[in-house]
């Protein structure tokens, strides 16, 4: 990631100071920090809280909540300094193209004119979180970052330190159950990441995570691992994001030095011996289960705090195996009578029963990371209705399923028609034959351009009267209505057009109108056509298949699956509301249409999987037929069967026996148990704790081996 503005930054004087904004949803966080000789360090931090969100505040809002959030991170600094340079930490929204979206950047501006700010460089947030994650880890992150705000929540895909994919919902029902609805919306084919990174909640999400069903549907190999962020990681991550660009270098913040004082006296100390004794989870006088539980123990204690431990315990057992022999006498009459040769059996007594606790009495929690080793295979199967599963063959049993639907579909008309009227009018026609002529109906005269015309009614016209050669009388003539042999206004002829009878010479039958044509017209519009019903034909199946698949499952049983693909589709009971050629804009078909399909056992494809890569499992792995992910494609119908091909992966983890494990552990130290387990294949990461946890002495492993828990994850 870079950071756009740093090279305008130049050092004036000693120490420089930084601000970072850390804009969420719901809060903005202010970070102070200052830089000397390369080296930073945070003196000043404040959050403040939107009303509802950062994209529903107005701009006033927006700088009234980082004006407060700044004034009070800035109250640590001295008098007359003022933060300028500043970082923003941006949600992932506000980003494209790692550039801020230009109505982002706007308000960004205006906050930093309003505030006197001088920008520097912004950072996204889940990406700064992912890149410390993995330098804290060792290793790029693959998981699912979850931010959970008081209404909404965000989810982020990282895969190898990458942000794949963020969704943001608000909270329905639960926080898990939001989570799994969003994971479901993924646009995302490969199998999720087995571990769920949750961070600015109010409160410990873990075991409701723990405890939720996660969808079937969900792409995870085995259930995820939960994990939680300390509070404010995102602003350290931003500052630390920053600092790296920078090539400055992050100091813790200060401790306090210890300081070894004499020991008290533990009848005068009682609330340093609360504060010692507590961590063995026994607190003289005090009922801890109405106790408050610290949420972060510390890790490291002064060696006053140390000797007080071992002190408290041995004078606690001292105490309780006094109050044992109590049928010798008073307790402190013993201690200060001159019955003295019981103080030494009793301090024995007790550092024994303390040495056999410590060795026998304590647990303790093995957690091994396992990288797994992943294999990926093809192979082809069939799927067959008349036979039982045979899985050396690759055969898996199905059985027909079907359900009918009703429906309709439309769409749209594309044929076209052309439509009109046919001109008409009347002709005279002129016979010079001297034999009579009749004309029936239907009898075809065309005009000299080439347009046909019928005529309506049968004409008989006279003979020319006899003559002598040298004598020319005129034609005999008769008049009859014709109409256009074709629809349009080109039939719409002038007067004085003369025409052609068919079947005669022009020198022997004529015809003339003596008045125009008229009433010819054309137009063209849209009517229903052959392939119009074809498409809805073959559409009307596609758009009732999503509800058939969900009623058929609906028939079969939760140990069961459907096959991607419907073997069969019938159509019947099909009608149409308009004809072919009906003028029309659009056409409607309703139908009943059969689907089949088939269903397969889940245990059948789970069987029929395990047996195809179980030959190629070493001998040192193990293969659980949890951890196998499987999708079916290319399904290919057949007369007699249904041919597919399986894409297999699988989850191979090394053969650990835990029992056997564990009493290899007994006894030993923690640095010898850690370098005995790093040995195991595949292991990249190896955590031992013990409880109670007793300081001084040395991290050893309790004998008893019954108390040893042994812990296995699978880190993807």
């Amino acid at each position: 990631m870079k950071l756009p503005f740093i090279s305008l930054f130049r050092k004036k004087n000693p120490f420089s100071h930084f601000l970072v904004l850390v804009l969420r949803n719901e809060k903005a966080n202010a970070v102070i920090f200052e830089e000397k000789d390369g080296k930073i360090r945070v003196i000043g931090q404040h959050t403040e809280y939107f009303e509802n969100s950062i994209e529903r505040a107005t701009i006033d809002e927006l700088l009234d909540v980082l004006d407060r959030a700044i004034s009070s991170a800035e109250s640590s600094l001295p008098k007359n300094i003022e933060t300028k340079k500043t970082i923003f930490g941006l949600i992932e929204g506000w980003v494209e193209n790692d550039k801020i979206k230009k109505e982002y950047l706007a308000k960004l501006k205006k906050v930093s004119d309003e505030l006197g700010l001088t920008p520097i460089g912004f950072l996204i947030i889940t990406q700064a979180i992912s890149h410390l994650i993995q330098k804290e880890e060792g290793a790029p992150v693959s998981a699912i970052l979850t931010e959970l705000d008081s209404k909404s929540i965000t989810v982020s895909l990282i895969r190898a330190g990458r942000i794949i994919e963020t969704k943001i919902a608000e909270i329905y029902q639960s926080v898990p159950y939001t989570v799994d609805a969003l994971l479901k919306h993924f646009q995302t084919s490969e199998i999720l990441p087995s571990r769920i990174i949750l961070f600015d909640g109010e409160k410990d999400l873990t075991q409701e995570f723990i405890s939720h069903s996660w969808s079937k549907s969900l792409p995870f190999l085995h259930l995820p691992q939960i994990a939680t962020l300390p509070p404010n990681f995102d602003a350290k991550a931003v500052l630390f994001g920053a600092a790296t660009q920078m090539g400055f270098e992050v100091l813790e913040p200060k401790k306090k030095e210890e300081i070894i004082e004499p020991i008290p006296e533990i009848e005068k100390e009682q609330e340093e011996k609360y504060s010692s004794i507590q961590d063995f989870g026994f607190i003289e006088d005090i009922d801890i289960a109405k106790s408050p539980v610290p949420v972060h123990p510390p890790k490291t204690k002064s060696l006053k705090i140390k000797l007080n431990l071992v002190f408290t315990l041995v004078f606690t057992m001292v105490k309780d195996n006094l109050s044992k022999i109590s049928h010798l006498g008073n307790p402190i009459a013993i201690l200060t009578g001159k019955k003295y040769i019981w103080i030494p059996i009793i301090v024995v007594f007790s550092i024994a029963s303390f040495i056999i606790f410590y060795l026998f009495g304590t647990s303790a929690t093995v957690v091994l990371t396992i990288k797994p080793r992943i294999i990926e295979q093809n192979k082809n199967v069939s799927f067959s209705t008349s036979t039982t599963s045979d899985f050396p063959k690759g055969v898996i049993a199905v059985e027909t399923v079907s359900i009918s639907e009703e429906g309709s579909s439309s769409t749209p008309t594309t044929g076209k028609k052309e439509i009109g009227t046919h001109a008409k009018g009347k002709v005279t026609i002129f016979n010079s034959l001297t034999q009579a002529k009749t004309l029936l109906p239907g009898t075809i005269i065309r005009s000299l351009n080439g347009l046909e015309f019928v005529l309506d009614d049968s004409l008989t016209i006279k003979a020319v009267a006899s003559h002598s050669a040298d004598e020319n009388p005129p034609p005999t003539t008769g008049q009859v209505s014709i109409t256009a042999a074709k629809i349009g206004k080109e039939s719409n002829l002038p007067s004085a057009t003369k025409f052609s009878v068919a079947s005669f010479d022009a020198a022997e039958i004529v015809a003339k109108n003596d008045s125009p044509f008229s009433g010819g017209t054309k137009k063209e519009v849209t009517v229903v056509s052959k392939e119009d019903a074809d498409k809805l034909l073959e559409e009307l199946p596609k758009s009732l298949g999503s509800k058939a698949k969900e009623d058929i499952v609906k028939q079969i049983s939760k140990d069961k699956s459907l096959l991607p693909i419907f073997t069969n589709k019938t159509i019947s009971k099909k009608k149409l509301d308009k004809e072919i050629g009906e003028q029309a804009d659009k056409i409607t078909i309703s139908a009943t249409v059969m689907y089949e399909s088939a269903a397969y056992k889940n245990d059948d494809l789970k069987s029929q999987a395990t047996f195809l890569v179980q030959n190629t499992v070493p001998k040192n792995l193990t293969l659980n037929d949890k951890d196998i992910k499987i999708v079916i494609k290319d399904v290919v119908k057949k007369k007699d069967s249904i041919n597919a091909n399986l894409n297999i992966k699988a989850i191979l983890q090394p053969i650990i026996d835990k029992k056997s494990l564990a009493s290899k552990l007994s006894g030993i130290s923690f640095e010898k148990a850690k370098a005995k387990l790093a040995k195991i294949p595949q292991v990249s990461r190896v955590e031992i704790s013990s409880s109670p946890n007793i300081p001084i002495l040395p991290k050893m492993l309790t004998k008893n081996s019954k108390n040893i828990k042994i812990v296995v994850n699978v880190n993807e």
